[in-house]
C-alpha cells in the first residue's frame, strides 16, 4: 500500500463523529488570521450508536478592536448595513476600495462589529497583505481558516482545491461573516467567497477588485471638512481646535482631508500639548516637508504611500513621478505623455492602471484625471529622490512650455485664425471648450512658472487668456493670474509687459467690483507708456481710464479721455484699437441720451471690427446698434441687427454674449408682440448662461421670463421662474423690483430693467 492510500485509510477511520475534536491553539499566518484570535466553544449532544456524547464547537471571533475614536461615514456605513440587512436572505460581499489612508480598514472594522451578531458561528479575519502587490500564500489562510473553524491534523486536505471544497462545505451550514482586509487583486479574494448566501463577507482593497462578479462596490472618498474637524476634535481637546478653528481649517484643507494624515496630526497635536495648530499648520505649508510632518510613531502618509508605489512596473513608476509636477485639480494623458516621454496610448493605460490602484481619481471630465494633494507631494518626493531636482524643474519648464502652446493656439482659433494647428483647426468652440476645461489646472501652472521665476512663459500664457475670461465667468481665476502677471511684469522689468498686465488687472477686478487700486495702476501704466513713447500703449490706458470714468458716471471726464485716446490712435494704421475707442464713445454718448451719436460711433467701431475680421466685436456692437433701433420704434432694424449678433456670436461661440443678444432679441420679439418668439429667446438665454455657470445673469434672465409669462397670464409658469431663481439666489427672496421686458405705454418704450451689475456693460 502506498503512503498515499495508508493516509487515505487513516482519515476513514478517524472520522469526526467517531473523535470529538476541541482546537485549543490555531497556528498564526503571517499576515493571515488575526493573532489575537478569540473562540467560543459550545457543547452539543449527540446521539451515537444508540448511546450519547458531548462534542465541542468551535465559534471564532476573530474581528480587530473597533476604533473608539472612529468618526463619519454615516451615509457609507447606513448603506451597507442596507445591503446585507435590507433583504430575505441576509448575506453577501461588499467590496471597499479607496486611496492609501482613506480608512478602508477602519470602516470595514465598524461595519463588521456591527454586523457581528447577525452572524454568531463565525467572525473569521484575514489580513491578505496586499497593499504591498506581494500578498500571502493562500493555501495557508485557507488551513488556518480550517482550523479555526474545528478542523485539524488528518482531517484536513491535502490539495489546494480540496481545501476551498471543505471550507465552502463548513460556511454551507453556517451564519458566518468573513472579513477579509487588504486584498491585492481578485484571484487572493475568489477562493475565499463563501458559496453560503447566508454568510457576509467585507473585502478591502486599495484597487478596485473590477473584475469580482457578484460582489457590490463601495469607493471611499477623503472626509467632509466637517468630519474632519470632528476627527480632531475627538483626538483633540475639542476646545483647543474650536478656539483656533482658523487654523484647524487649515489643516483639514494642507491634509485634505486624508483620514490617516488626520489622525497622525491629531495624535502628534495631542502629545505636544504646547503646539499651537496655527504652529502645527505651518509646518504642514512646507511642501518639501509635508510627509516627513505627517508621521507619529509607526503612522506614517509616506510608508502608506510607497507600498503602492513599490508594486508599480518601471514605466508606471516613471508615470507616476511625472505626476509631481502636474496640476492637481486636472490633467491630461497628453499632458504626461508629453512630459515622460512615454507613447500617450501607453500612458493611458498606466493612468487607468494607477486609477484602479486609487492613484490617481477620475476628474468630473471624461478622460482626464486628478491627483490628491499628499499623493502629489509623494509623487514630487520620488521624483526629486530618483531624477533629482534638475529634473524635476526641467518638466515644470517643459510644462509650462506645453501650456503656453496650447493656450496660444486656443486664443488664436477664437479668433478664427488660420493656424491655429492640429488641435482646434481654427474652431472656436473647440477651443474655448478646452479652456473651459483646463481652466483651474491652468492657474496652478501659471503659479508654477511664477515659482521657478518663468516669467517670460507666465505672460504669455497670460496675455493669452483675456478674450476666454471675458467671455467665460472665471473672475477668481481671471484676477488670480492677472495679479502673477503683474509681479512677472515687475521682474522682467519689461514695461510694455507691466502695462498690458496692469490693465488685465483691472478688467478682472471689474468683474467683481474689485476696483482695489485701478486709478493708482492705470495712472502707474500711463506713465509707463509715456516713458515707452508708444501712442497705442497710451491710448489703450486712456481708454480704460475712460471706462472707470464712465463707470462711476462721470461721463464727460470719460467723452475727454476717450478723445485723446482717438488723437493718438489716428496717428496709427491698426483698426482694432480704433474699433474699441468708438465703442466706447459710443457707450458715452447712450449714457448721455444722445442715440444719434452713440449710432454714429457704433457703426464706426463695425466698420473697424469688420475690417479687422473681428466677429466677436462686431457681434457686440450690432447689440448696441439693435437696442438703439428698439428705442427709435425701428424694429426691422432692431430686429435685423440682434439676429446678425447672434449669428456673429455663434460663429466664436460666446455662450454668455449669447445669452445677452438672445435677451436683446426677446426685447424686439415683445416689441413686436410676438411673447410666444420672446419667451423662446428667453429659454435659450437661461441655457446659455447656465452653461457658462454665470448664476447672477441666470437669475436676471429667469426674472425677465417670469414677468413675461405673468403678462401672459401664465401665472404658474412665473411662479416657477421666480421660485428657481430663488432657490439659485436666496437673496431676492425679499426683492420687491421686478424685471420686465414689456412697455409702459408704446412698442417704442423699453422699461429700465434690473441687470446685474458686472454686466451692464455686456
Amino acid at each position: 500500500m502506498s503512503k498515499r492510500d495508508k493516509k487515505k485509510a487513516t482519515r476513514k477511520r478517524k472520522t469526526p463523529s467517531s473523535a470529538p475534536r476541541t482546537v485549543v491553539h490555531i497556528a498564526h499566518v503571517a499576515g493571515g488570521i488575526n493573532a489575537s484570535d478569540r473562540h467560543e466553544e459550545s457543547a452539543h449532544v449527540s446521539e451515537v450508536d444508540g448511546g450519547s456524547h458531548v462534542t465541542t464547537s468551535i465559534r471564532p471571533a476573530q474581528l480587530p478592536a473597533d476604533d473608539p475614536e472612529f468618526v463619519g461615514r454615516t451615509q457609507e456605513i447606513a448603506e451597507l448595513l442596507e445591503f446585507f440587512t435590507g433583504k430575505a436572505f441576509p448575506g453577501g460581499a461588499v467590496s471597499i476600495s479607496g486611496q492609501p489612508g482613506v480608512g478602508k480598514t477602519a470602516l470595514a472594522t465598524r461595519l463588521a462589529h456591527t454586523l457581528a451578531p447577525s452572524y454568531p458561528d463565525a467572525q473569521i479575519y484575514v489580513n491578505l497583505n496586499g497593499a504591498d502587490g506581494k500578498g500571502v500564500d493562500l493555501e495557508q489562510v485557507i488551513d488556518s481558516i480550517l482550523r479555526a473553524l474545528g478542523l485539524s491534523g488528518s482531517e484536513l486536505p491535502e490539495t489546494f482545491d480540496e481545501k476551498i471544497n471543505q471550507y465552502r462545505s463548513e460556511l454551507a451550514v453556517k451564519r458566518a461573516l468573513i472579513f477579509l482586509d487588504n486584498a491585492a487583486d481578485e484571484s487572493q479574494v475568489r477562493p475565499l467567497l463563501p458559496g453560503n448566501s447566508a454568510c457576509a463577507t467585507i473585502v478591502t482593497s486599495r484597487n478596485n477588485l473590477s473584475g469580482l462578479v457578484g460582489v457590490r462596490r463601495s469607493s471611499l472618498s477623503t472626509l467632509s471638512r466637517d468630519d474632519s474637524i470632528g476627527l480632531l476634535c475627538r483626538i483633540i481637546d475639542p476646545k483647543r481646535v474650536h478656539a483656533d478653528s482658523a487654523s484647524g481649517n487649515l489643516i483639514v484643507e494642507l491634509c485634505g482631508g486624508l483620514p490617516l494624515a488626520l489622525r497622525i496630526t491629531a495624535n502628534k497635536l495631542r502629545d505636544r500639548s504646547t503646539w499651537t495648530l496655527a504652529y502645527y499648520a505651518d509646518r504642514l505649508r512646507d511642501e518639501r516637508r509635508k510627509l516627513q510632518v505627517l508621521q507619529a510613531g509607526d503612522l506614517a502618509v509616506r510608508a502608506s504611500f510607497t507600498l503602492s508605489y513599490d508594486g508599480l512596473s518601471v514605466n508606471s513608476k516613471k508615470v507616476f513621478r511625472t505626476l509631481g509636477v502636474v496640476p492637481t485639480s486636472s490633467f491630461s494623458s497628453e499632458l504626461v505623455a508629453n512630459l515622460s516621454g512615454i507613447d500617450e496610448i501607453e500612458v493611458e493605460d498606466i493612468l487607468e492602471h494607477l486609477l484602479d490602484a486609487n492613484l490617481v481619481q477620475l476628474s468630473p471630465q471624461p478622460g482626464r484625471y486628478r491627483l490628491h494633494d499628499l499623493i502629489r507631494a509623494f509623487a514630487r518626493e520620488r521624483l526629486e529622490s530618483e531624477e533629482g531636482i534638475d529634473h524635476a524643474d526641467s518638466l515644470t519648464l517643459n510644462m509650462a512650455k506645453w501650456y503656453a502652446d496650447k493656450v496660444d493656439e486656443a486664443s488664436d482659433a477664437i479668433f478664427g485664425g488660420r493656424s491655429a494647428g492640429k488641435n482646434f483647426h481654427a474652431n472656436p468652440q473647440a477651443a474655448t471648450d478646452w479652456l473651459e476645461i483646463e481652466v483651474t489646472a491652468i492657474a496652478e501652472v501659471v503659479a508654477a512658472a511664477y515659482r521657478n521665476s518663468l516669467d517670460d512663459l507666465l505672460i504669455r500664457i497670460t496675455s493669452n487668456l483675456t478674450t476666454f475670461f471675458q467671455r467665460r465667468y472665471h473672475p477668481n481665476v481671471w484676477r488670480t493670474v492677472t495679479s502673477y502677471a503683474v509681479q512677472s511684469a515687475r521682474r522682467l522689468k519689461c514695461k510694455q509687459c507691466l502695462i498690458n498686465a496692469l490693465i488685465e488687472r483691472i478688467k478682472a477686478g471689474e468683474r467683481t467690483h474689485d476696483h482695489g487700486d485701478s486709478l493708482g495702476m492705470l495712472d502707474e501704466a500711463r506713465q509707463l507708456s509715456k516713458e515707452l513713447g508708444s501712442p497705442r500703449a497710451e491710448s489703450k490706458v486712456l481708454t480704460q481710464l475712460a471706462k472707470v470714468a464712465s463707470d462711476r458716471g462721470k461721463y464727460s471726464e470719460a467723452e475727454k479721455l476717450l478723445q485723446q485716446s482717438l488723437k493718438l490712435l489716428q496717428r496709427g494704421n491698426d483698426p482694432h484699437p480704433l474699433g474699441h475707442c468708438y465703442l466706447e464713445l459710443g457707450e458715452v454718448y447712450l449714457s448721455l441720451e444722445d442715440t444719434n451719436e452713440a449710432k454714429r460711433y457704433y457703426e464706426m467701431a463695425r466698420l473697424r471690427f469688420l475690417a479687422s475680421k473681428d466677429r466677436h466685436c462686431q457681434g457686440t456692437v450690432l447689440r448696441r446698434i439693435s437696442k438703439i433701433h428698439l428705442r427709435q420704434n425701428n424694429l426691422s432694424e432692431a430686429f435685423s441687427a440682434a439676429n446678425m449678433a447672434v449669428q456673429k456670436l455663434q460663429s466664436v461661440h460666446d455662450l454668455h454674449c449669447l445669452g445677452m443678444a438672445h435677451t436683446d432679441l426677446a426685447r424686439v420679439y415683445v416689441a413686436q408682440d410676438e411673447s410666444s418668439r420672446a419667451t423662446e429667446a428667453l429659454g435659450r438665454a437661461c441655457d446659455y448662461f447656465k452653461a457658462v455657470h454665470d448664476d447672477g445673469c441666470l437669475v436676471w434672465a429667469l426674472g425677465l421670463w417670469a414677468s413675461l409669462e405673468e403678462e401672459r397670464g401664465h401665472t404658474r409658469s412665473a411662479e416657477e421662474k421666480r421660485a428657481l431663481a430663488r432657490s439659485i439666489d436666496p437673496s431676492r427672496q425679499h426683492r420687491t423690483t421686478r424685471p420686465t421686458l414689456a412697455s409702459d405705454a408704446s412698442p417704442s418704450a423699453v422699461r429700465q430693467v434690473e441687470v446685474p451689475t458686472r454686466h451692464k456693460r455686456a
